[in-house]
């Protein structure tokens, strides 16, 4: 895969992707090949972990604490069933 693809996949800017790149800050995983024809190739990409997320619910008004159950329901089941 290109460096600019695997790039917009990890949501990674082309250009910070390539400083991090020649300074040697990639993530650990991530082994990048230069060809002589410069174009830079991803051969082993490191996978995607999201370990923590945060859910935020609001309310405007204290009478709405039930309402504020009921988001925190519906985000917790669509967190759950995206992994």
């Amino acid at each position: 895969m290109k460096l600019n693809d695997w790039a917009k996949k990890q949501g990674i800017n082309y250009g910070t992707c390539w400083r991090r790149l020649t300074k040697g800050t990639l993530p650990t995983g991530v082994k990048m090949k230069q060809l002589s024809s410069g174009a830079v190739l991803v051969t082993k990409a490191m996978p995607a972990i999201i370990s923590t997320v945060g859910l935020y619910a609001r309310i405007s008004s204290s009478d709405q604490k039930n309402d504020l159950e009921g988001q925190l329901g519906r985000i917790v089941t669509y967190a759950n069933s995206q992994g």
